[in-house]
């Protein structure tokens, strides 16, 4: 019955110029130094993560092999969530939450192109190929004014663009889904990535026992990448990009005749152009297309409800870097227009009656212009200087529209230490709604207009680097705050929308919030054993005047401590052997307190809003990789991962049980936390050829 509840509960619920180099020297103008001979030598860099020092996280696609896989698949979104602050989510929660904000408001961009829902399989795989992108990067303090839309961080995942120099295969099969990647050269001055990645779940799912017959769930993703990049001539290059993913989940339930399901699509097509103008100046022009749309349906005993909804996407994005003295500057405009179709039902046969309720397409234009300047002070001292004016315009409404200046100053001595501060302003015109706290796919998104003002947050931030041994490793500590203004929580159930008078704005609280916290991260990039330990103590709170009596109480995504541990070690040539250890907060979430029996019915009265927390969440992964070849031109390994090794029953959710003590006349409610699984051992292989 567990799993058949579970099974319903599926269905229901970057390219920015720095400033002058760290290690740069100021030397008088005239002045010739002579050098002694350098012998310059390379070795592979095993590193998985680098850039800390700069103030951003980059991950790198080729270097994930080594971690442990989850049903044979390593992902890029899921490495990203063992960083500071970037919150270790539970299973079935597909939300990416940082610094203690919404997973609307984190940007999620996939060769500068917005993805809406980078998730497949609620969280546990993202649409990002491994065997397609080159790397990621993740913005959370100082957010670049080219960056818009969003009150908190920025992600940047980019397709492989250099240009290959012989055809090759590469791939990866699991237990779960296989993908495999094709390059090739279209000439000497073009070449061609093609990509895709499918799973065969169904095969599982038809081994696992529900206890009932009549229950039968179904499952599949789909993937596809196509990269065209092309140097017409020196000193320009083309990249083209087209991405296409979907998912279909359902379940038939044959003894009442009943089924539904969740279906949800995401394309993303772009044209990049970059052109070098001169030795101290160049430019980029982005044309994109974007599209995510989700459908849930039911059918019970002849009747019907849909629940579609849409978001397109038109953009452009414009960009000019400059050199000026020893002043680099960027400047440029991105406009997007928006096709939007909120979440209303669509219905048939609805209690002997047709009722049909279909939701207009909402236009949005939003739009914004930047400038950047970077600089040094001093020879310790370096500053980035932005300001962004963006807006927001929909036909019959009033526009919203203001300024978001940012700025970050660094302060490096010795080559190895550095301190820095940074203030940003973000507005956020495009609002994600929550109806269940399963999260994507079954959220929607929703312009600002009359009645749902503009979001709005100021984000400080105050860190301390140090390279520690010639940069063998890395430590850090870093503080933040934010305050968001006109944030919101979606009032009701997905059923309320089943009625002829709703609106959406009317099951809307508004309020405010904060969020900050204190981050550590300690990282070993070389010798035989490597990785990192980051952990953030935070807090996220929320003040609404229709919520808990108008009183503070915790988000969410409120989670005060988030622990990560993740290590390799590379035994000889052939073996590498890696772990990866979790710990975080439970959630929080609203608990029955009491229970009335009125005319035979059951009525519950809640407690404190948010007031009550899931069970702690933690696990550890295990893997080890077998190399039978590694070089540039062939590899192959072959890898067994065991996730949550020692069997960790994570609760999924709580199931209330009533429990009564016919002696005393009391009723006791009962919390019971639900699992999905203990342990799940994995095997795949890689290769390339």
């Amino acid at each position: 019955m567990t799993k058949t509840v579970f099974a319903l509960l599926l269905f229901f619920s970057c390219c920015q110029l720095k400033a002058q180099p760290s290690d740069t020297l100021y030397l008088p103008k005239d002045t010739v130094y002579e050098l002694d001979a350098v012998e310059i030598s390379a070795v592979r860099d095993n590193s998985i993560m680098s850039g800390t020092m700069s103030g951003r996280i980059d991950l790198k696609a080729e270097n994930l092999q080594s971690l442990p896989k989850f049903l044979g698949t390593t992902d890029m979104l899921r490495t990203i969530q063992l960083t500071p602050s970037i919150q270790t989510s539970g299973e079935l929660d597909a939300g990416l939450y940082i610094r203690g904000c919404e997973s609307g408001h984190n940007q999620v961009m996939f060769n500068d192109v917005p993805i809406y829902n980078p998730m497949h399989l609620m969280g546990f795989f993202s649409i990002f190929n491994s065997d397609h992108i080159s790397s990621s990067s993740i913005y959370k303090s100082y957010i670049s004014p080219q960056y818009g839309g969003r009150l908190s961080g920025t992600v940047c995942v980019s397709s492989k663009s250099e240009q290959a120099e012989r055809t090759s295969v590469s791939g990866t099969v699991g237990i779960l889904s296989s993908q495999a990647t094709l390059e090739t050269p279209v000439n000497d001055k073009s070449s061609l990535y093609l990509s895709g990645r499918g799973t065969y779940v169904n095969l599982l799912l038809s081994l696992i026992d529900l206890n009932e017959e009549s229950v039968q769930p179904e499952y599949g993703f789909q993937d596809y990448n196509l990269t065209y990049t092309a140097k017409p001539t020196e000193k320009s290059d083309v990249l083209v990009n087209a991405f296409f993913g979907m998912d279909d989940f359902s379940i038939k339930e044959y003894y009442y005749q009943a089924n539904g399901g969740i279906s949800w699509k995401n394309a993303a097509v772009s044209l990049q152009w970059t052109q070098q103008l001169s030795a101290s100046s160049r430019m980029a022009h982005t044309a994109y297309y974007s599209y995510y749309d989700n459908l849930i349906d039911v059918n019970f005993a002849g009747s019907q409800i849909r629940f579609p909804s849409r978001i397109q996407d038109f953009g452009y994005k414009g960009k000019y870097h400059f050199r000026t003295g020893r002043c680099y500057w960027t400047a440029g405009a991105d406009y997007v227009r928006h096709s939007v179709r909120p979440q209303y039902p669509e219905t048939q046969d609805l209690f002997s009656s047709a009722l049909s309720q279909s939701a207009e397409k909402i236009q949005t234009h939003e739009y914004g212009i930047y400038a950047q300047g970077s600089f040094h002070l001093s020879p310790q001292i370096s500053a980035r200087l932005g300001l962004r004016y963006s807006g927001s315009i929909q036909p019959g409404h009033a526009p919203y529209h203001g300024l978001e200046p940012r700025v970050s100053l660094e302060y490096e001595w010795k080559n190895d230490r550095k301190i820095m501060f940074s203030y940003t302003l973000q507005r956020q015109y495009m609002n994600q709604i929550v109806v269940s706290g399963i999260g994507f796919p079954t959220d929607f998104w929703l312009p600002a207009s009359k009645n749902i003002p503009a979001q709005k947050a100021h984000s400080l931030s105050l860190g301390y680097f140090h390279a520690i041994n010639g940069r063998d490793y890395e430590f850090s500590v870093e503080g933040y705050f934010k305050r968001l203004y006109n944030q919101f929580e979606f009032n009701g159930e997905m059923l309320d929308m089943v009625n002829q008078s709703y609106q959406i704005d009317e099951h809307l609280n508004m309020g405010d919030g904060h969020s900050y916290g204190i981050e550590f991260m300690l990282q070993k990039h070389t010798g035989r054993l490597n990785g990192w330990v980051s952990y953030t103590l935070g807090r996220s709170t929320r003040k609404f005047p229709d919520i808990n009596g108008g009183k503070t109480f915790p988000a969410k995504n409120d989670r005060r401590h988030n622990l990560s541990v993740v290590t390799n070690y590379k035994l000889n040539e052939r073996w590498e052997l890696s772990g990866i250890f979790v710990y975080a907060t439970g959630s929080a979430f609203t608990m029955p307190a009491a229970l009335y029996l009125i005319e035979e019915n059951a009525i519950n009265e809640y407690g404190p809003h948010n007031g009550a927390r899931m069970p702690a969440y933690h696990r550890m992964d295990l893997s080890a990789s077998y190399w039978f070849k590694r070089n540039s031109r062939r590899e192959s390994m072959i890898n067994i991962s065991l996730y949550n090794a020692y069997g960790r029953e994570n609760p999924i959710y709580l199931s209330v049980g009533i429990e009564a003590d016919r002696e005393k006349g009391k009723v006791r409610i009962s919390p019971k936390g639900q699992s999905l699984y203990s342990f799940v051992p994995s095997i795949s292989y890689s290769f390339k050829f």
